[in-house]
């Protein structure tokens, strides 16, 4: 009689362990072929790959001709007669990961130039009339609150050039700067505390006291809660969630790493990016660097969730583009980019031009480098879902109808790729609460006043 053996299952986790010195001790795995399932595309207790979320913001809007054909179009990207724009034509290299989603309106006021775009469309709700206080959180901190509680950071914040406006918000008051530095973002993530899966390291024993001191300290301080207003209740309130996601992280941090086999230390960037021979930014490898980090930082698994804004809005940075001189009273000038939306003297804008079809080709690299780590039978991107976006659709004019999205990934096929969809003017609130319900988070509304909606774009699902 012959007896079937049921494979045995390990996780991702698993360690070999075992004792010395009258200590338990543990040894973590690299993944094994019996880790996974019998296609390679998952792991064989049913956890598969995480999914990932990035939002990838630019500033200064696009050129309001050009993005996407005059009628929106049915075929695939991939089709040889897709009429592909030349603002477009950057990321065809990604056609079958990506889709072009046109057509929707940033429904929210729009009296904060760029501004108001920004909140209307991450969060779904308007800029205070009097303070411009962001009345929502961003889709990203709502995703990381639902995925991000596993990884060593909730949530990371990139730029790709010298500024540290925040594009991303849990809510009024509580902003969450970007960090323009690769090399800070590389101490942050592959120093101290960071080893590879399998790799050995001496667990820092002061970190369970550190953590011990925060729970003293959040005690005593949620007794205060009674004695205060409102106001200070939510600033406390948001200094215990801060205090929380410390105590986390120091959690993480006596914890083996999980096993990726795509996990590596990148190589430490350099302290600083010299401009050049003009004075211009090097925006090139500035980008390369950033999103090498992003990939190895979801590849690690140290976070889940990231926004990486390349410029943000109002900036005039002269991107190193062709020739971005202006003659102004006979004088030849450099111009930056928020400058050429509104004063370039030819009304079609063809600098603008430039400088949008150059974003759109640092995007493409970033999503390609996202798609060069190899995960199962598919690569990180298709593990992830990615927004491109921006403050405005013409910046000349601050519009918010016919709003720039471009989604990449998929967020492991649960949205359509390889295509155009376009919202005949739709809120896109929508197409964010979509983008919600891809990543898990199961809500009823998004977005607040013109902003709110309470279903997703079914055109978008797979």
């Amino acid at each position: 009689m012959s007896v079937i053996r049921k494979k045995p299952t390990f996780g991702r986790r698993s360690l070999l362990r075992g004792i010395l010195g009258g200590a338990a001790v543990g040894v973590s795995l690299p993944i094994l072929e019996i880790a996974m399932n019998e296609s390679g595309t998952a792991f064989a207790d049913g956890s598969g790959f995480p999914t990932r979320y990035m939002t990838w913001f630019w500033g200064n809007g696009v050129h309001p001709v050009g993005w996407g054909p005059d009628t929106p179009s049915a075929l695939p990207l991939t089709d040889p007669a897709f009429p592909w724009t030349d603002l477009w034509e950057p990321l065809r290299r990604l056609a079958p990961k990506l889709s072009f989603v046109t057509g929707f309106d940033v429904k929210t006021p729009g009296q904060y130039p760029h501004d108001s775009g920004i909140a209307g469309i991450l969060s779904g709700a308007p800029l205070t009339a009097d303070a411009k206080i962001w009345q929502r959180p961003t889709i990203d901190q709502i995703i990381a609150d639902e995925i991000g509680g596993e990884t060593l950071y909730k949530s990371l914040h990139l730029a790709g050039t010298d500024f540290t406006k925040a594009i991303a918000h849990r809510g009024p008051n509580d902003r969450l700067p970007s960090e323009p530095s690769p090399l800070a973002i590389y101490e942050q993530l592959f120093t101290a505390g960071f080893r590879l899966p399998g790799e050995g390291g001496v667990v820092d024993p002061s970190l369970a006291l550190r953590r011990s001191v925060l729970d003293a300290v959040a005690d005593d301080s949620r007794r205060m809660q009674a004695r205060l207003g409102r106001a200070d209740q939510r600033r406390l309130d948001q200094h215990f969630t801060a205090i929380r996601e410390i105590e986390l992280r120091l959690r993480r941090l006596e914890e083996d790493p999980p096993n990726y086999a795509a996990c590596a230390r990148p190589e430490m960037p350099p302290g600083e990016l010299p401009p050049d021979e003009r004075g211009r930014p090097d925006t090139d490898e500035h980008n390369r660097l950033m999103a090498e980090l992003t990939a190895m930082a979801f590849a690690c698994d140290q976070t889940r969730v990231i926004t990486y804004m390349l410029s943000p809005p109002v900036s005039d940075v002269v991107f190193p583009v062709g020739d971005l001189d202006v003659i102004d009273d006979g004088n030849r000038l450099l111009k930056g980019h928020h400058d050429l939306t509104h004063n370039e003297p030819d009304p079609a804008m063809p600098k603008v031009r430039e400088i949008v079809i150059y974003i759109m080709e640092r995007l493409a690299t970033y999503m390609e480098i996202l798609d060069s780590v190899p995960e199962g039978d598919g690569t990180l991107l298709d593990h992830s879902l990615v927004l491109g976006t921006s403050d405005s659709s013409n910046p000349r004019l601050h519009s918010l109808e016919y709003y720039p999205i471009v989604l990449f990934g998929g967020a492991d096929g649960k949205l359509k790729m390889n295509a155009q969809i376009d919202g005949s003017r739709d809120n896109a609130s929508r197409v964010m609460m979509t983008l919600l319900r891809a990543m898990g988070v199961d809500r009823a509304t998004f977005g607040m006043d013109a902003g709110l909606v309470n279903d997703g774009y079914g055109d978008l699902e797979a």
